[in-house]
């Protein structure tokens, strides 16, 4: 259902055209076709798609500098790498925008207090990307951890098998990288192409701010020739009572798997496969219900939200600090080591892509004890991979 503007379609600029930017401009023409919103100009170091050439502006400041009035943008939605969200989303504030920023939004836990303050100063909203809060389920999912209708949760259970070839990791200079140029990108599976699945977990769970946090537990590892994590353990400890989030990812799969979430208690559990808005909840006695979720674009929420500022915002940045603390714990510790065992490469070419053995097994292991790759006896795995980080000092 497409939203009734109260004074015509929102005005948006698009930062970044290419890459997941190619998503958005297609969603922004279907909402331009509803009269939602309008494309204003968009931004980029490179050429733009076919057709908005009129548009195209190298830089923020020169779109900004060339659109007044009924011709300058509301919104700016960011979809560049990560090293240059700060920079962009400040100076979209400082000028007075609202801001659509993807995942993950931040490359440091210090980055995200410094953004939040510059948006809390200039009194606008920044939305981030996480798609999997737009959907229903996680709220259904978080509701049953809080009221006991399961019996007690004791872990958050995070499970992310997918496969990624060569040509993932070479399609941009950013891509696999933990550092670029001296600056931090914090790609890796579960700071990027499975970040939804981490920051659904911690909200189901009901960790939902930095002092929430007791300790992350990571065990990083990679088949993949990169910089950055393929294979990943985390387990996010509360600081006070409530579940811990237990995640086990990898992009080595031998097949695709739709990524679940999953709790249990001792009267059922409920697994939520957030991409597909569905879930199958199993009671005690063996009864199942397959539920359908509804989902809430998170671009026309925000939408909403500059329309009247009563509307909630369903992943505000407010709202992240949590997993930008769970990307700090990954970022602090040291370089994923290599997998030099059990790993199948399959295809040839950009296509070729690496399936560790066993391992949609050992993902369900390390989940079932809630214990990294090394302590459950995994062949290659090492104990000096397992590190434990805990928040700094409010």
């Amino acid at each position: 259902m497409s939203i009734a503007p109260a004074s015509g379609p929102v005005r948006i600029a698009l930062v970044g055209t290419h890459g997941f930017g190619a998503v958005h401009l297609r969603r922004l023409a279907a909402l331009e076709e509803n009269g939602t919103a309008h494309l204003v100009g968009v931004v980029d170091v490179a050429a733009p798609p076919a057709g908005l050439e009129d548009l195209h502006h190298e830089s923020l400041a020169d779109l900004l500098a060339a659109t007044t009035g009924e011709d300058r943008p509301e919104i700016v939605i960011i979809a560049t790498p990560i090293d240059t969200h700060v920079p962009l989303a400040t100076e979209a504030l400082a000028a007075g925008l609202d801001v659509y920023l993807e995942k993950p939004p931040v490359p440091s836990l210090e980055d995200h207090w410094r953004l939040l303050e510059a948006a809390q100063q200039a009194g606008r909203a920044v939305q981030i990307g996480f798609q999997a809060r737009g959907g229903a389920g996680v709220d259904v999912l978080r509701d049953e951890v809080a009221t006991g209708s399961l019996g007690p949760v004791t872990a958050v259970h995070v499970h992310g098998a997918w496969q990624r070839d060569r040509a993932y990791y070479a399609r941009s200079r950013w891509a696999g990288k933990r550092r670029l140029n001296g600056h931090r990108v914090a790609d890796g599976v579960a700071t990027n192409p499975l970040a939804h699945a981490v920051h659904a977990g911690l909200a189901i769970a009901g960790i939902d701010e930095v002092a929430d946090i007791a300790s992350v537990t990571t065990e990083l590892r990679r088949a993949h020739d990169i910089q950055a994590d393929d294979t990943t353990f985390l387990r996010i400890d509360p600081a006070g009572e409530g579940p811990s989030v237990v995640c086990a990812l990898t992009t080595t799969a031998p097949e695709q798997e739709s990524p679940w979430i999953e709790i249990a208690g001792p009267r059922g559990r409920h697994r939520l496969h957030y991409t597909d808005d569905r879930s199958l909840r199993t009671l005690e006695g063996g009864e199942t219900e397959e539920l359908d979720h509804d989902r809430i674009d998170l671009v026309e929420n925000l939408i909403a939200h500059v329309r009247d500022r009563e509307v909630p915002l369903l992943s505000s940045l407010s709202s992240t600090g949590v997993f930008s603390a769970v990307l700090e714990a990954i970022q602090s510790v040291p370089d994923p080591l290599p997998i030099e065992q059990d790993v199948e490469w399959v295809g040839e070419g950009p296509e070729a892509h690496p399936v560790v053995r066993d391992i949609n097994a050992i993902l369900q292991r390390a989940l079932a004890e809630g214990r990294p790759f090394s302590e459950i006896g995994v062949s290659w795995a090492r104990p000096e991979a397992v590190q434990r980080w805990t928040p700094p000092a409010a």
